[in-house]
């Protein structure tokens, strides 16, 4: 949650941080514009967020589908069912992290 909270609120905030990744090509540095892009993604100004960064609406879609995860599964968690629970969230969580983080991963 506090991803969200942290590039909702990123453009009220002056920390005047520069990141390791600035003058670096997009291919020495697939990470470069996320945080800009996330932001932008919460205003619903997705164009602007692909320019930033051309894998941010994936890597998005992983941090989104975590934090509703976290919600539901919590709710129906039950004792008798608990290790089925778990086992089917690691088996999602680690299919969803490697389709959106796909292109993060493989070297070049």
């Amino acid at each position: 949650m506090f991803v969200f909270f942290y590039c909702f609120f990123l453009p009220y905030l002056n920390f005047g941080l520069r990141s390791s990744c600035d003058g670096l090509p997009l291919i020495y540095c697939k990470s470069r514009g996320l945080t800009r892009a996330f932001s932008q993604i919460l205003r619903f100004h997705f164009r602007e967020a692909i320019v930033y960064n051309p894998f941010s609406i994936k890597i998005f879609s992983f941090f989104l589908f975590q934090l509703v995860a976290r919600f539901f599964i919590n709710c129906i968690i039950s004792f008798p069912i608990f290790k089925k629970v778990l086992i089917f969230d690691i088996s999602l969580s680690v299919i969803s992290f490697l389709f959106c983080f796909y292109n993060l991963i493989l070297p070049y």
